[in-house]
């Protein structure tokens, strides 16, 4: 047996269950055909008794909840969220406007928690079990937000929060706009990590510059460069709905096809991984 510090233990989660019915159907589709071993919950869903009637046909396949603070409705009250969302209740289209309210310094630490907090009750009250919290865009990695992730999973007792990124590679050079992604979150990540307590180590997660156009190469890729200790592959499949998209956009539909792939588990096997869920890493 292999023992446990030579070991590569890798969780493959899928975002925005719960988005659409497409995105839930490949989601599940990736874990029973696949290597998908976790997914995390949009938790501002529509309908979340509809979601843990879904994920009670999957027992297998971990759940986490996927925070947002873009797109939607705000899950509490609006008054407790006065900073985050619009007259109406509702949260900003863009990511980029989230971005500009914290720097503004518009964006209240206390709304971002209490509203996270619901996001977590809410579907906790519907009888999910959650292994992990981790956010849309990536907005976990500014300090602020990141404070209050770990606030509301150190109160609900889940043990994994997203915050890692892999280490810089060559790529980051030849590719200069993945590599000024990778070096911002990268910082970033490293920077709230230091601000936080004790749940800040999670897995090294890949896929994040890759957000939607994960395809066969690149998975294949990032499985020869894992080496020992535990990883996090996240991915966004989803059933086609609708027309190809552009060459070089979001395919969702891809990233299923590339998750099912025989050569994929293939070569997971070749190298040893063990495909795990977050629950399992702690």
């Amino acid at each position: 047996m292999v023992p446990d510090h030579a070991a590569i233990r890798l969780v493959v989660n899928a975002d925005d269950f719960g988005a659409t019915p497409a995105v839930s159907q490949g989601i599940l589709q990736a874990h029973r055909e696949g290597i998908v071993t976790s997914t995390s919950i949009i938790g501002n869903c529509a309908d979340p008794a509809g979601v843990k009637a879904l994920l009670d046909e999957a027992p297998g396949l971990g759940v986490g909840v996927h925070l947002t603070l873009v797109g939607g409705p705000c899950v509490a009250q609006p008054s407790a969220a006065r900073s985050l969302v619009g007259p109406d209740g509702v949260f900003p289209d863009q990511p980029g406007e989230v971005l500009l309210s914290w720097a503004k310094g518009a964006m209240r630490a206390d709304d971002v928690e209490r509203e996270f907090e619901a996001q977590v009750a809410r579907l906790h009250d519907c009888g999910l079990r959650i292994d992990h919290l981790d956010t849309g865009y990536h907005l976990g990695f500014l300090p602020a937000i990141g404070r209050a992730v770990e606030a509301v999973a150190r109160h609900h007792a889940i043990p994994g929060i997203r915050m890692a990124i892999e280490k810089p590679s060559l790529a980051w050079v030849v590719e200069a706009q993945r590599g000024a992604m990778g070096v911002a979150l990268g910082g970033l990540a490293w920077l709230t990590r230091r601000k936080l307590g004790t749940l800040r180590h999670g897995p090294r997660t890949w896929g994040f510059i890759e957000s939607g156009r994960l395809d066969e190469v690149r998975i294949l890729e990032i499985v020869g460069r894992l080496d020992p200790g535990i990883h996090e592959l996240v991915c966004h499949p989803a059933l086609p709905d609708g027309p190809p998209p552009p060459k070089g956009a979001r395919d969702p539909a891809r990233e299923l096809r590339a998750l099912t792939s025989p050569l994929v588990r293939e070569a997971i096997a070749h190298k040893g991984v063990t495909l795990c869920r977050w629950a399992d890493l702690f």
